[in-house]
């Protein structure tokens, strides 16, 4: 079915003369099959243009196909059960030209969508979250699907850019030459999260950054043949990570979130190592500015590819 935007078109271009709408640094296309995620998005994308001007597509599949709504700047479809080429019509007849397109992906599939194969080459950036429905693996493995398949295509997850305050906890940990040598040194791994997706990509961000390799279940091996353990535990909120725990041979290194008070994460070293406890606030970024902040970057992230690679190492050894 071919979809009539003619008239979302001209109330559009009417909205820009009469708002004197001039400059838009991109066109923000966003899809979504669930309801409660549309809520959410709906708020983030209008926190995120109201910073950043841009056009907003909002492609709804949970309503039927030929529902439009618009506004200034903000156009939504009703997509539900429509074709790939439907969507990709839209987005091309919608865009702005001068306005990079970025692609915010949260249906329920993405390696396996054509959908979404057929609306991510229009896109200059695309963001996608990898636990936002749901909170096992399955979201990062659609990820890795498409990554493979597509390595040209640049891409960002929210999922992994929510980890940098426990990216830099492990930092704080071998920040001082007396323990530098007990990140070499790792034994096991423990790290307790809400969601799988974002235990993965701490765990494969270890793994890259020590040049670790899975080598048997649950097992890595470093570069000199020493095994490495680790364990994944589901608990707390989802999208969030509550605890990771890095045990050398002689040392136990521990971040987690304190008791009481969700904002802070406290880090203690205990064993031969022993350093006084130390805490440092857990700033919650929020999802409109991650999504700021994956449009920004622009380019391809060298680290984040080589975390999502080990992450898919470690799942695919899970398999075996």
């Amino acid at each position: 079915m071919s979809l009539d935007l003619r008239p979302a078109i001209a109330e559009l271009n009417e909205c820009r003369e009469r708002e004197h709408m001039d400059v838009n640094l991109m066109t923000l296309v966003a899809f979504f099959e669930d309801e409660a995620v549309g809520k959410w998005m709906r708020d983030r994308l209008a926190a995120l243009a109201a910073k950043d001007p841009a056009r907003v597509i909002v492609m709804d599949g949970t309503q039927p196909e030929g529902v439009q709504k618009v506004g200034a700047e903000w156009v939504e479809l009703g997509l539900r059960g429509s074709d790939p080429e439907t969507l990709r019509s839209a987005v091309a007849s919608l865009s702005l030209p001068q306005a990079p397109i970025v692609l915010v992906w949260a249906g329920l599939r993405a390696g396996e969508d054509p959908r979404f194969s057929a609306l991510s080459p229009l896109a200059q950036t695309i963001v996608y979250n990898s636990s936002a429905l749901g909170t096992d693996e399955s979201g990062l493995r659609q990820l890795v699907a498409f990554e493979r398949a597509h390595p040209e295509m640049v891409v960002s997850d929210v999922a992994y850019l929510r980890l940098a305050p426990w990216q830099e906890s492990v930092a704080l940990f071998f920040d001082g030459k007396n323990v530098i040598r007990e990140l070499f040194d790792l034994r096991r791994v423990e790290i307790t999260s809400g969601s799988a997706a974002e235990a993965y990509y701490l765990l494969g961000w270890l793994a890259s950054r020590l040049e670790w390799k899975p080598c048997a279940r649950h097992r890595f091996c470093n570069r000199f043949g020493t095994e490495i353990e680790f364990a994944l535990a589901h608990e707390g909120p989802a999208r969030r990570i509550r605890r990771i725990a890095l045990h050398s041979s002689q040392s136990h290194f521990v971040a987690e979130l304190q008791p009481g008070a969700p904002g802070t994460i406290v880090l203690t070293v205990s064993g031969a190592a022993e350093i006084p406890e130390r805490s440092h606030p857990l700033i919650d970024a929020g999802t409109a500015a991650l999504i700021e902040r994956a449009i920004l970057a622009g380019s391809k992230d060298r680290i984040f590819h080589d975390t999502l690679a080990a992450a898919s190492e470690i799942l695919a050894q899970a398999e075996q």
